[in-house]
């Protein structure tokens, strides 16, 4: 493929940093886009040019791009329609390709899925509003508006469209601590608390292989138009993926199970830092990767493969606690009299 002019809006995020890495090594010219805050770590490269805005303002977006034009455009950090609709303004007729990160929480704002859940699942009914949605209720409904947006000025010219739907995207230097919130507590050697049966199942993906698919989207000509899952092949209960880290980590972790109301009565059940309880979907989470094989041809890396650096990643490099982990006293504390509680109610 020919080195293409590329824009990324937020490349110095989990994903986005990813991305530019990938991008760069398919010796294409990258811009990122952002506000000066964060700078992409151990990126130093002749292709890679930096533009300094707040995405949020139409006018300072506008007054970085210039009179610049690009081949590709990837949004990775729209979450409100204003977001997706002050990009259209923007690159309406300057670019080739536009590119948004969307997400699996689109369906997951709505009871009307069928797993596994397909690409044109994303228009069902809303539920009534139910802010404990593991999903990010509000995050899901804004999403959506923002795909809607971006269909809306489809065009195969002036603005062509294409995004991807991630699942919880995981792996070495993931800012929402996903999974060591859960390594974190089973090193310490204390029993894990359970929200509900930790039975419903659900997929995350390595931050890789989502990168791989965004950059994949370029060889790709009939993408234009289309948006695509990416999650990983494995599929697990919260209990599965539990017991297979505990292997990893060389540990077998005590698992209580406490029922959800309950749970959620639990003043540490959430927190304003972030995902605590991380996984618990609360409902069969599992998507189809049919489309993405058959029109991107991606391959998938093994949990086996991806989950062993990431615990290395955040033992070595990960300095704070997980998140919700200042609370962990309360967490042992309640195990042990929910424990005697359901003994004695057992007996």
């Amino acid at each position: 493929m020919p080195s293409m002019k590329i824009l990324i809006i937020g490349g110095t995020g989990f994903v986005g940093s990813q991305l530019a890495r990938g991008l760069l090594q398919a010796n294409h010219h990258v811009t990122i886009l952002s506000r000066g805050r964060t700078r992409v770590p151990d990126m130093q490269h002749p292709n890679l040019a930096t533009l300094i805005a707040d995405r949020r303002s139409e006018s300072a977006m506008r007054n970085a791009v210039g009179t610049r034009m690009f081949d590709v455009v990837y949004d990775m950090v729209a979450y409100r329609p204003e977001d997706s609709r002050s990009a259209v303004e923007v690159f309406r007729g300057r670019v080739g390709r536009f590119i948004h990160c969307s997400t699996i929480s689109v369906y997951m704002v709505s009871y009307e899925v069928q797993p596994p859940i397909t690409e044109d699942q994303d228009r069902g009914a809303l539920m009534e509003f139910f802010p404990r949605n593991p999903f990010g209720m509000t995050y899901g409904v804004d999403k959506r508006e923002c795909e809607r947006v971006l269909w809306d000025a489809h065009h195969e010219t002036a603005f062509p469209v294409s995004m991807l739907r991630p699942t919880y995207i995981c792996g070495p230097g993931d800012p929402s601590r996903r999974d060591y919130f859960w390594i974190e507590r089973m090193l310490d050697g204390g029993p894990l608390l359970v929200p509900g049966s930790g039975d419903y199942a659900f997929q995350s993906v390595c931050v890789e292989d989502v990168a791989q698919a965004f950059v994949r989207l370029l060889d790709v000509p009939r993408s234009t138009g289309e948006a695509y899952n990416i999650a990983g092949e494995e599929i697990f209960s919260l209990n599965d993926y539990l017991r297979t880290l505990g292997r990893m980590l060389g540990r077998r972790p005590e698992l209580v199970h406490v029922d959800q109301d309950v749970f959620d009565s639990l003043p540490f059940s959430t927190s304003p830092d972030g995902d605590v309880f991380t996984f618990n979907t609360r409902r069969t989470a599992v998507f189809s990767l049919e489309k993405i094989k058959r029109d991107l041809g991606i391959r998938l890396t093994r949990f086996a493969e991806w989950m062993p650096r990431t615990i290395e990643w955040f033992l070595k490099r990960q300095s704070n606690h997980s998140i919700g982990y200042e609370r962990r006293g309360e967490e042992l504390a309640f195990i042990q009299a929910w424990k005697e509680r359901t003994s004695a109610r057992a007996v």
